[in-house]
């Protein structure tokens, strides 16, 4: 069982996984986490004898540095400095996959675990329901909230939303999820269509990752609207839409990092243990 750690970078949630994994038992050294001092003086010493690294979730601030607060770290300065078959985790890797694939290391993406996922749903749609009481004058209960997508972080904003008394609608591209919306008992629509109309929503939550909101459609939306994208990348507008002056764009992005970081160390150490012990059982 893998007895050393070094916890690299990131934010907030970082300083909680490197003391939450300390006290499960690990030994655990740190370089450039928020909150914490370096255990070393320098990169290759924090490192030399670790045999798990965990990386920041998202990982990287390009395919070839590590995200952190006071200046990223070359990736591969981390993995020349790691014995072979030191494992190495980490949140969104795989614009890094070549230069990975150039050392004998055992790589897991935390973007893969429908585990993880699912526990980083919760403290997202907690981070988007705060986001929207401190940007609207009103209360959660009466008012008419637009949740665009029912994967994971919709299904779960949405029901949150209406168990707080709100007039939710959830949207969906194909029938079974419109059906199992409207089960739940909730008003459906159509992802991109929006038949129902956009001007009675106080509040727009995005949850898709692809443009499904046109310039057209954002000016429908009525004045004072508070738009949350918890989407990446550009999320539900195409690269260069202007936003009406009258709504409140929020490009809401790692939530959990923000919102419950504590929480949201909680689960990435679940993971690593969960990796590991599966490993673990495997090995011959």
């Amino acid at each position: 069982m893998i007895q050393t750690f070094a916890v690299i970078g990131g934010d907030a949630r970082q300083r909680y996984l490197a003391e939450q994994l300390m006290a499960a038992g690990f030994a655990v050294s740190c370089c450039q986490v928020p909150g914490l001092s370096d255990t070393h003086a320098s990169l290759h010493a924090a490192l030399k004898d670790a045999r798990a690294i965990a990386l920041p979730m998202p990982a990287l601030a390009s395919p070839t540095h590590i995200r952190t607060e006071s200046g990223n770290l070359p990736l591969a300065s981390v993995l020349g400095s790691v014995p072979d078959g030191t494992y190495v985790f980490g949140g969104r890797l795989s614009p890094a996959a070549q230069l990975l694939a150039q050392y004998p290391v055992r790589v897991v993406d935390y973007a893969a675990s429908e585990p993880l996922a699912i526990a980083n749903a919760v403290p997202t749609a907690e981070g988007a329901i705060e986001l929207a009481l401190h940007h609207t004058s009103g209360t959660i209960s009466g008012s008419r909230v637009l949740v665009v997508g029912f994967g994971r972080i919709g299904t779960l904003l949405a029901l949150k939303l209406q168990a707080l008394g709100a007039h939710v609608t959830a949207t969906a591209r194909n029938a079974a999820a419109r059906a199992r919306i409207q089960a739940l008992g909730l008003r459906d629509d159509e992802t991109g269509r929006y038949a129902r109309g956009l001007y009675q929503y106080t509040c727009v939550c995005n949850t898709v990752p692809a443009p499904i909101f046109s310039a057209a459609q954002l000016r429908q939306l009525q004045p004072g609207c508070v738009f949350i994208d918890l989407a990446s990348g550009t999320g539900a507008l195409e690269a260069g839409t202007a936003v009406p002056g009258q709504l409140q764009y929020l490009h809401a992005l790692a939530l959990p990092g923000k919102c419950a970081p504590a929480a949201a160390a909680t689960a990435i150490k679940d993971e690593i243990l969960r990796v590991l012990h599966a490993e673990q059982k495997e090995a011959p």
